[in-house]
């Protein structure tokens, strides 16, 4: 009876992968000749990882501690990195057993769902346009944030402050705030798949992923760090709020940064405008549908950018968005979605590494969430 309902379950989606095979395969073969090269791949991915997120590091290290921040964003780092390889991983897994591929995240989820071995998922689960268009953007983008950058470093070891006049570690309130804004900044995971689909040589996407997170973790924990040590606890929720403005290359890191994510926007933007402009499109006619997917766009850009100007804590923003959705893009889905996708039972290393990894997402989920929603309706004096 449960083989016979697998077979149910399954038949839509091997149907659907049947009637497409030809058309797969055909567009696989094209994405092979017309894909992203590795060096692209390095920049989407590099420009997935570095936005916003970096510049807010430094204040969510005075909330954890000179000494327990940095290699708290070590070890989280590692860890959202190894989620990235489960997901890629449980998509190409999937993706043969349906005989459909590229899959996207949430098609990953969806199909690891249908499944399943477990009754209660498969009756559960329902489930910028051309990133190669985007590398010369990319490009550019990544020159002026390095610019940025290396003007920031310049401005904050010209006087680095001693590390004991700063708490080794803080105070345990004040760590959900850290974590917010942490996986806040690792939240990259979202276009792992759509670059990974994109590649001309898919096989070199681990290399290429490990490579750009490699150089990412590492800003992250200097940038924080040195940023941290030089404010102490004058440090904002940007570290660009503490520059000082009588200076041309201060303003200049505030233009180069802004450029960098003005004109590559649309990368970050990627993997929302792929949910929310077709679930609109398809309510309009043919006619319609191209003003209608700009127009989309164009809104959420604009909610996006109000969002940014009308909130006066945005740090408090940030650590909310990470908590929230950001625990559950890096670390509860990815552990989860590789339980529920094996063929196999899974060996007790691996759900007790898989559980502990949602686990802590799920715990950094509650109580970032609890501290943060209680900061924003009753601010601390």
């Amino acid at each position: 009876m449960e083989q016979q309902l697998d077979m149910e379950m399954m038949t839509p989606l091997m149907e659907e992968a049947g009637g497409e095979e030809n058309s797969d395969e055909e567009s696989a073969g094209e994405q092979q000749s017309h894909g992203i090269t590795f060096t692209q791949t390095l920049l989407h991915l590099l420009k997935g990882n570095i936005g916003t997120g970096l510049l807010g590091l430094p204040l969510a290290l005075r909330n954890a501690g000179i000494l327990l921040g940095p290699v708290c964003l070590l070890l989280m780092g590692v860890v959202c990195v190894h989620c990235m390889h489960i997901l890629v991983n449980c998509s190409h897994q999937l993706s043969e057993r349906v005989k459909k591929s590229p899959l996207s995240y949430s098609e990953t989820v969806a199909v690891g769902m249908e499944t399943s071995s477990s009754h209660c998922l498969r009756r559960g689960a329902n489930f910028g346009r051309e990133l190669s268009n985007m590398a010369p953007l990319c490009a550019a983008a990544n020159l002026a944030m390095a610019a940025s950058l290396a003007l920031i470093y310049t401005y904050i070891l010209t006087d680095i402050g001693d590390p004991r006049r700063l708490p080794y570690v803080s105070t345990w309130n004040k760590f959900p705030f850290f974590f917010g804004t942490a996986i806040f900044a690792f939240e990259g995971i979202g276009v792992v798949l759509p670059v990974e689909n994109q590649m001309r040589e898919p096989k070199r996407f681990s290399c290429a992923l490990d490579v750009s997170m490699g150089i990412v973790i590492v800003l992250y924990i200097t940038l924080a760090t040195l940023g941290y040590l030089h404010f102490g606890d004058e440090i904002k929720g940007s570290i660009t709020l503490n520059l000082p403005h009588d200076t041309w290359s201060n303003l200049l890191v505030k233009v180069l940064y802004s450029f960098g994510v003005f004109v590559t926007f649309a990368v970050q933007f990627f993997v929302a405008a792929e949910i929310v402009v077709p679930a609109v499109c398809e309510h309009v006619s043919e006619r319609w549908r191209r003003h209608t997917d700009l127009c989309t766009r164009a809104l959420l850009t604009c909610i996006t950018c109000a969002v940014a100007v009308l909130v006066p804590r945005l740090d408090l923003v940030i650590s909310f968005v990470g908590a929230v959705s950001s625990s559950a893009l890096a670390l509860i889905f990815p552990p989860l979605v590789e339980l529920i996708a094996c063929s196999t039972r899974p060996s007790a290393l691996l759900f007790l590494k898989d559980l502990s990894i949602a686990l802590i997402g799920f715990l950094g989920f509650l109580t970032g969430t609890y501290v943060t929603v209680g900061e924003i309706l009753y601010p601390s004096p």
